[in-house]
């Protein structure tokens, strides 16, 4: 056990426990150099040997949302598993709870938006990040009257934590509270959970909040909610309810939608609901005496309705060319769930197969590979006779281990008349990865490359080479394998592939010749991506960062300048350029001609910084840099 006042890792002190949870001990601590409250958490010892930690903080530290505490520190002191993070002002809701407080409406509704919004965050991060554990005493309010929802735990793929976490009986999701007892008993239980697990926990809550009263976990508290004499409108106890439902598919498929719902809950509402209907009902007789008219204007609306299809597939087609994966996912989902296009989709089983390829594409290059095959198979469903489909259907499912299920599909009628042997021995090179069998993989590969002539393939098949040569830490033969790639591909996915294994070669290089001329390779990727039109904010970063790397600090500043006019609330770009001020002023042997500049690019991006509300050390260690200059 820590005594108060003790210092972890010569940095900090804590003060002293204020709490603890399914997975480890909360501390209140003093972070020595920054000299400001902290929290710290240790991570209980039966769980720290299931912790891929440094992995997982690095996920948690890059996370900036109003609604989160922001993440500093990993440490790992003897056995002891900690981890750093914000100190959050105000008092959790079980406390308002248990001093028997009542919140009205508006202040609810604002709460439940603002949750959503960070859930929502967290869901579309790569790869997604599931709480798992929400309940009130989770949920910070600050002193300004917002949310701030805290204490993750520290498995955050979806993949461990649902499995290792003490879950409560009244805020766990049934799937999530039946898997934790099967595990509890030593009984198989291989359900994956998902965000639907965070939105039924979020809805608990909340029901919880308006009635008072706890959840059971034994049966559905969907009636109960709708039945009750409490002060909220039918049509927020109508959203709580449905995050409520025991069935998943019942439930807000996500966290956007049950926003979406809360932004207007007066369409959630039964008594709407009945007079929308009543409505229907009054004019009947009119709509009998104009059905001619609507018979004539019917083939219009049609051709109406394919036009916006066609619109719509455009600009999904456009996105998905530039590979825009934040625009991807919200118009391919936007097509796939809207009612504009539910009928011609209904009719068109290869457009709608299409829309989902495009859709599995963009999660599989973010490596959400359970989403991927997700919208594979039911691709392929629809389409069981493109083998394509089959392929990108069995790979992904091999990618988010879902092994057996792969080889079943191989094995299969389907899979035997779908999948060539070129396909086969890349499935196969997929699989030996996944049991870290490098050598295997890259013998089935190699057979691979003299029996395939198929473009897409050879393309996938040189991919998962780098991928492995990466992973070995051999980043020159990686840049080779995606060199041959480029000769049959041009395309984005290849370029940055290989502009991030050049850094990393020029990182592992002793000889600054060979550093340079790796640098030189990132920096042509990186160049030929800025080039087409449309990089994203990532490609322009890179660009400037790789100058930047090669001391071309001018060349830098004016790519991250041309940057700062499109991203003009984005601290990191002014802290970048402030950075490349400063090495410049050391080449210069002094700071004439670039300090007034360079305060100016400071001030501009402490301003940005300080709206963002979370600490960055590369900016606070530039605070200090400047801090002392000034001196």
């Amino acid at each position: 056990m820590i005594q108060d006042g003790e210092i972890l890792d010569g940095m900090y002190q804590i003060i002293r426990e204020i709490g603890r949870g399914g997975t480890g001990i909360i501390y209140l601590a003093y972070h020595l150099r920054l000299q400001k409250r902290v929290v710290v958490k240790k991570i209980k010892d039966h769980f720290a040997g299931q912790i891929n930690g440094r992995a997982e903080v690095d996920i948690l530290k890059r996370l900036h949302h109003s609604y989160l505490p922001q993440v500093y520190d990993f440490l790992v002191v003897g056995t002891s598993i900690y981890t750093v993070m914000e100190y959050v002002e105000g008092q959790d809701l079980q406390q308002y709870l248990d001093q028997g407080y009542h919140f009205p409406e508006q202040v609810i509704r604002q709460w439940l938006i603002q949750l959503c919004e960070v859930l929502e965050y967290l869901h579309t991060q790569n790869p997604p990040i599931l709480h798992s554990d929400i309940k009130p005493s989770n949920i910070m309010i600050t002193s300004q009257g917002n949310v701030c929802l805290i204490d993750f735990n520290i498995s955050l793929d979806g993949e461990v934590s649902k499995d290792i976490q003490g879950v409560s009986p009244w805020f766990a999701a049934p799937e999530q509270y039946q898997k934790a007892q099967d595990i509890l008993n030593g009984r198989k239980n291989t359900q994956l959970l998902d965000a639907r697990m965070d939105i039924y926990s979020l809805g608990a809550v909340f029901y919880t909040v308006m009635t008072g009263q706890l959840p059971s976990p034994d049966r559905e508290q969907y009636g109960d909610i709708l039945s009750m004499e409490i002060p909220y409108s039918d049509g927020l106890r109508a959203v709580v309810a449905k995050a409520l439902r025991k069935k998943r598919t019942a439930r807000f498929q996500t966290a956007r939608q049950m926003k979406k719902a809360l932004s207007d809950v007066s369409r959630m509402d039964p008594l709407y609901k009945g007079y929308t209907a009543a409505q229907a009902g009054s004019v009947f007789a009119w709509i009998l005496c104009v059905v001619a008219g609507v018979l004539l204007l019917y083939y219009g609306n049609w051709q109406n309705s394919v036009e916006k299809w066609q619109q719509a597939y455009r600009q999904l087609y456009v996105s998905a060319e530039n590979q825009e994966e934040t625009d991807i996912i919200s118009q391919a989902t936007e097509i796939l769930n809207s009612r504009t296009y539910k009928g011609y989709l209904g009719k068109h089983d290869d457009k709608k197969a299409g829309v989902l390829r495009l859709l599995g594409e963009s999660y599989f290059r973010q490596e959400n590979f359970e989403e991927a095959a997700s919208c594979y198979g039911e691709a392929w469903e629809l389409m069981p006779k493109d083998g394509g489909l089959c392929r990108d259907y069995t790979v992904a499912l091999v990618r988010s281990g879902q092994i057996g299920k792969a080889r079943r599909i191989m094995e299969s009628a389907d899979g035997l008349r779908n999948l060539s042997d070129g396909e086969r021995l890349l499935i196969q090179a997929e699989i030996s990865r996944m049991a870290e069998d490098d050598e295997h993989a890259l013998e089935e590969l190699g057979e691979l490359f003299e029996r395939e002539s198929d473009r897409e393939l050879l393309i996938s098949g040189y991919l998962l080479e780098a991928s492995i040569y990466d992973g070995r830490e051999e980043y020159g033969n990686a840049v080779a394998s995606l060199e041959a790639a480029r000769e049959l591909d041009g395309s984005k996915e290849v370029l940055r592939h290989m502009g991030q294994s050049a850094v990393k070669a020029a990182s592992s290089e002793s000889r600054k010749v060979n550093e340079n001329a790796w640098l030189q390779k990132a920096l042509a990727c990186y160049q030929s991506l800025n080039g087409n039109g449309s990089p994203s904010y990532e490609d322009r970063l890179n660009l400037a960062l790789v100058e930047r790397a090669m001391g071309k600090y001018k060349d830098s500043n004016t790519h991250l300048n041309e940057m700062n006019q499109v991203y003009n609330e984005d601290y990191v770009v002014p802290m970048w350029m402030c950075y490349n001020y400063l090495d410049l002023a050391k080449e210069q042997g002094g700071y004439e001609n670039i300090l007034e500049e360079l305060k100016f690019r400071f001030q501009d991006g402490m301003h940005r910084y300080r709206s963002f509300g979370k600490t960055d050390p590369d900016m606070e260690a530039l605070a200090e840099i400047m801090k002392e200059l000034e001196e």
